[in-house]
């Protein structure tokens, strides 16, 4: 009976203590974020998380610290960092429009029509607004590789040489 009460008290202190940790890092997210340090923001709330990985606070703060970062990154033309980011930011927030509508963007721009369409959707209808205009565009874009109008890229190296 003591060893069980032992055992109790020390998972009782594990958990407060998971808790206290998972609070401080939070915190120190919230600061970071407020300040622009959004790095030290994604740092600190993955380690939050960590300690309390089904917080729904934390999961939206993760959401919101991404999404900033992402925009940076993409306003920099970083786009490889910025949708990474916008997939974490819509993995701990699945109805973060915002996210969702910048990886639509991306998409566009990559010319992968389909998810343009698909994250642009997603956003869209998150958001309650309209399609943006650059999912018609993909609209029109695939209807064009589709009927054979128009071939995707190809890199050098993979394009058929003359004649073929």
């Amino acid at each position: 009976m003591t060893k069980l009460r032992t055992l109790l008290a020390a998972g009782l202190m594990a958990l407060s203590f998971a808790a206290c940790a998972a609070q401080i890092n939070q915190n120190s997210a919230q600061q970071a974020m407020a300040a622009g340090r959004l790095d030290e923001a994604a740092y600190d709330v993955q380690a939050a998380l960590a300690h309390d990985p089904d917080n729904p606070q934390l999961k939206q703060l993760a959401a919101d610290i991404f999404t900033r970062r992402g925009v940076q990154y993409y306003q920099t033309g970083t786009m490889i960092a910025a949708a990474d980011d916008f997939q974490r930011a819509v993995a701990y927030q699945p109805n973060y429009a915002m996210a969702w509508d910048y990886l639509g963007m991306i998409a566009s721009q990559q010319h992968d029509w389909q998810k343009a369409i698909d994250y642009g959707n997603k956003g869209a209808s998150l958001d309650g607004k309209p399609d943006p205009a650059y999912v018609a565009l993909a609209r029109k874009e695939l209807l064009k590789v589709q009927s054979g109008g128009i071939h995707p890229y190809l890199p050098p190296g993979k394009r058929p040489k003359s004649g073929e």
